[in-house]
């Protein structure tokens, strides 16, 4: 692949400037959408995003309240979301799109699926459906994806350096360049020049009880998708459980959802195995195994 770097762009979708990285100017391109996570940024997909540029025109969006978009007052159910998905794409005209969302963006796939089926061909569901793994793996990472971890969290850090010490010590699983990216895109400097968080601390609602009331909605939402849906589990994942996963599959209207585990990864997918990550995604989005 041919190194190059995205382009900054921001449009208002939904009253909000809502901020994404342009992968490809080509429009000629299928467009490609990727969403992250809670608390996460475009950035996430650097690794992967040139590794479709040859045939998709690909964009990663920073979700409300994330990365460089607007926060809102209006809220971060799951509907906004999806709306700001469907409002980003009518705005820029790229549609009809194929989207991979992460975690959090797994949520918000099924209700843009569900509600704005006619913009997406192809939709990957990331690793989260509409309810917590329930077994005693998946209820201890919950626990811990609500609390943090039991060490606190510092409100901000006066360096750089600071800020990369704290993640290394709290996220030993990850190498020093995707620690830096952590530190570069996560936080920005506030008038006193304190490194703080992007997100808006309202975010933080979306890792306890919302979620959990969203789940009767989200099901629902599931035999109303009406294009062609692959749900991807990481193989050792303690988010999303193999039966969840295969109930949604099977509650996709017309034999639409499919299930694909990848190898050796957990909740972090394309953050774990890119390689397997990326080459299920690129065989379902070129219709290989639809």
């Amino acid at each position: 692949m041919s190194h190059f770097y995205p382009e900054d762009k921001w449009v208002v979708a939904n009253d909000l400037n809502i901020h994404y990285l342009d992968w490809g100017g080509d429009k000629t391109k299928k467009p490609l959408i990727l969403m992250h996570g809670i608390g996460g940024h475009s950035h996430l997909f650097d690794e992967i995003s040139p590794e479709f540029s040859d045939k998709w025109h690909v964009v990663a969006i920073d979700a409300r309240g994330c990365g460089d978009s607007d926060w809102s007052r209006g809220g971060y159910s799951v509907q906004n979301f999806a709306s700001d998905v469907a409002a980003f794409a009518k705005v820029t005209g790229l549609y009809p799109f194929d989207y991979y969302g992460h975690s959090q963006g797994s949520r918000i796939g099924i209700a843009l699926g569900a509600y704005y089926g006619d913009f997406v061909s192809h939709l990957a569901l990331g690793d989260y459906g509409p309810m917590p793994d329930p077994s005693p793996a998946g209820k201890a990472t919950a626990n811990q994806r609500m609390t943090k971890g039991t060490k606190e969290k510092p409100r901000g850090f006066f360096t750089p350096e600071q800020a990369f010490d704290w993640h290394k010590e709290s996220e030993p699983t990850l190498n020093d360049n995707q620690l830096w990216q952590i530190v570069k895109y996560t936080y920005r400097t506030n008038w006193d020049g304190i490194l703080i968080p992007k997100t808006d601390p309202e975010m933080k609602w979306l890792l306890g009880r919302t979620a959990l009331k969203e789940g009767e909605f989200l099901w629902d939402c599931i035999p109303r998708i009406s294009c062609n849906t692959m749900i991807i589990r990481g193989e050792t994942s303690a988010v999303l459980d193999l039966k969840q996963a295969n109930e949604m599959a099977s509650k996709i209207p017309s034999n639409k959802g499919i299930v694909k585990e990848i190898a050796g990864a957990g909740h972090g997918l394309h953050s774990e195995n890119r390689e397997g990550t990326v080459k299920a995604l690129r065989e379902f989005f070129s219709g290989q195994n639809n």
